[in-house]
C-alpha cells in the first residue's frame, strides 16, 4: 500500500478520535451518570451525598459558597456539607446537562437552578455551572471532583446568579 493511501486512511481515524470518539466509550455510562448527578443534586445531607463521593482524601470541591472556597479530603467536605444540612425545601433543576465518558473517567457539565430556604428562612436562588469528574472504582461511579462557578459581570466584578447561560 502506498504511504499516501495509509496517510488517506489514517485521516478520519485520528478526526475521529480527536472529536472526542473512543472505542472504549460506553453509551450507557451517560444515562448512569446523569441519574447519579440528579441523586446527587438532590442530596441534603453529609451522608447523602458521600454515597457519590470516592472513598479517598484527595476529592476536591471548588465550591461557590464560602469562604474558603476550596474543600479537599472528607473532613473538610463532612463541615462544609454540615452547614447545608439545616437548609430546607432544596430543590435543584437541571437546565442543562452533558456527560462525556469514555467508561473509567467521565466528566458530567451541567447548569442548575438552586432554590432553598436558608436557617434563618430566607429564601435562596441561583444558577450555576457545575462540572463533575467521575471514576470508576470497583465498578461503580464516584465523584474525585466538582466546580461549581457563577458568571462573572466583567464590568461590575459582581456575581450574576441569576444568568441561565
Amino acid at each position: 500500500m502506498k504511504t499516501s493511501n495509509i496517510v488517506m486512511l489514517s485521516i478520519p481515524v485520528l478526526a475521529a478520535f480527536v472529536c472526542g470518539w473512543s472505542p472504549a466509550a460506553q453509551p450507557d455510562d451517560q444515562q448512569e451518570i446523569s441519574d447519579l448527578e440528579r441523586k446527587a443534586a438532590a442530596a441534603i445531607t453529609y451522608d447523602e451525598a458521600m454515597k457519590y463521593w470516592d472513598s479517598g482524601d484527595d476529592i476536591v470541591l471548588f465550591d461557590i459558597m464560602g469562604p474558603p472556597r476550596e474543600f479537599v479530603g472528607h473532613k473538610a467536605f463532612h463541615d462544609h456539607g454540615d452547614e447545608f444540612s439545616r437548609w430546607k425545601d432544596v430543590k435543584v433543576d437541571f437546565l442543562e446537562l452533558k456527560v462525556i465518558s469514555d467508561g473509567k473517567l467521565a466528566v458530567a457539565r451541567s447548569v442548575q437552578h438552586f432554590t432553598a430556604k436558608a436557617p434563618d428562612g430566607k429564601p435562596i436562588e441561583m444558577t450555576y455551572r457545575a462540572t463533575d469528574v467521575w471514576h470508576k472504582t470497583h465498578g461503580q461511579w464516584k465523584i474525585i471532583h466538582s466546580h461549581l462557578s457563577v458568571p462573572v459581570d466583567m464590568k461590575t466584578g459582581e456575581a450574576d446568579m441569576a444568568s441561565k447561560l
